[in-house]
C-alpha cells in the first residue's frame, strides 16, 4: 500500500543519499529549516514501508514553494513523482497560497506544465570552490531590516517567519537599494536572498566583497536569474556557472516584483 508520511530522521538519510546520487547540493541552513521549524512541510512516500520518493511544500503567506521532489531512478515511471507533486499542490492550495513556485529541471518540467505552471525566468547556479576563510565585523540591525524590507517588496508580503532562522546564523550586508544574505555552512554556503532594485554595479560589487570576506572556507553557491547583475561580478570573483534550471509559477503573480531579485534564498525550495 502507498502512503504519504511526514519525514523523520531516517527518511532524511534516504533523501540525502538520493540527492547525492543526483548531484544535488543541499545547504545545511535549508536542512535545518526543513528538519526544524518547517518539519511539517517535508513528506516521504512509502510503498509497503519502502521509501519511494520525497517532496517539500513550504507556504510563505500567499506564496508556496514546491521543492526537493525526488524519486529513485529505478522507481521512476510508476507515478510516484506525480503523486508526490499532487500532494504538495493540494497542501499549498489548502493553506491559501495564491501563487505557487518551483525550479524545474528538464526532466520535471513536462509534469509541472501539465499542472498549469509556466516558465517565468531561468536560474543559473554559480559555484566558488572552497577557499581560505576571512573575517569581518558584524552587521548592524539596520542592514537586517533592509534585507527584510527588500524581500517583502519582491514577494508582496513580509516573510520574516521564514527568513528569521536564516538571518540568525547568517551575515547580512546592505547598501543603498541593495541587500543580501550569506548563509554559512561547513559543507556549503549560500549567497541569497539578494535584492537590488537599482541593479547598481557599485552596490552589488561592494556587498559581494563584504560577504565573501565574511565567508568560511566551504564552497559557496548562488542561484541567480540570467538577467541578474551579479553574474559578471561572480565570474570575476572566482565563481563558475554550473548549470541552469527554469523558475516556474502558477497562479496570481500581480504582487510579485521579480525585477529586483538578484539571487534566491535557497537552491530552489523556498524562493
Amino acid at each position: 500500500m502507498k502512503t504519504l508520511k511526514r519525514m523523520r530522521q531516517d527518511d532524511w538519510a534516504f533523501f540525502l543519499t538520493l540527492a547525492d546520487k543526483e548531484g544535488w547540493r543541499v545547504p545545511e541552513s535549508e536542512l535545518a529549516l526543513l528538519q526544524g521549524p518547517l518539519a511539517d512541510c517535508a513528506w516521504v512516500m512509502k510503498h509497503d514501508e519502502e521509501s519511494c520518493g520525497c517532496v517539500t511544500a513550504v507556504a510563505a503567506g500567499d506564496c508556496g514553494w514546491i521543492g526537493n521532489l525526488i524519486v529513485p531512478a529505478v522507481l521512476r515511471g510508476r507515478g510516484y513523482g506525480a503523486r508526490l507533486f499532487s500532494h504538495a499542490l493540494k497542501r499549498l492550495e489548502a493553506q491559501g497560497c495564491r501563487s505557487l513556485w518551483l525550479t524545474a529541471s528538464p526532466l520535471g518540467r513536462p509534469l509541472y506544465e501539465r499542472h498549469g505552471f509556466v516558465a517565468v525566468d531561468e536560474i543559473e547556479r554559480w559555484v566558488r570552490p572552497a577557499a581560505a576563510a576571512q573575517t569581518s565585523a558584524e552587521q548592524p540591525d539596520s542592514e537586517t531590516l533592509a534585507l527584510l524590507a527588500a524581500d517583502a517588496a519582491v514577494w508582496g508580503e513580509a516573510r520574516t517567519t521564514l527568513l528569521q532562522p536564516l538571518l540568525t546564523a547568517g551575515k547580512v550586508a546592505a547598501m543603498g537599494t541593495t541587500a543580501a544574505l550569506l548563509q554559512p555552512g561547513t559543507r556549503l554556503q549560500v549567497l541569497g536572498p539578494w535584492y537590488s532594485s537599482s541593479h547598481c554595479p557599485h552596490e552589488n560589487r561592494t556587498i559581494l566583497t563584504r560577504l565573501l570576506a565574511a565567508a568560511g572556507p566551504a564552497e559557496i553557491c548562488a542561484d541567480v536569474p540570467i538577467s541578474s547583475p551579479l553574474r559578471p561580478l561572480l565570474a570575476a570573483s572566482g565563481f563558475n556557472a554550473a548549470g541552469r534550471t527554469v523558475l516556474m509559477a502558477r497562479g496570481d503573480r500581480r504582487c510579485i516584483q521579480l525585477s529586483s531579485l538578484v539571487a534566491l534564498a535557497s537552491l530552489g525550495s523556498i524562493g
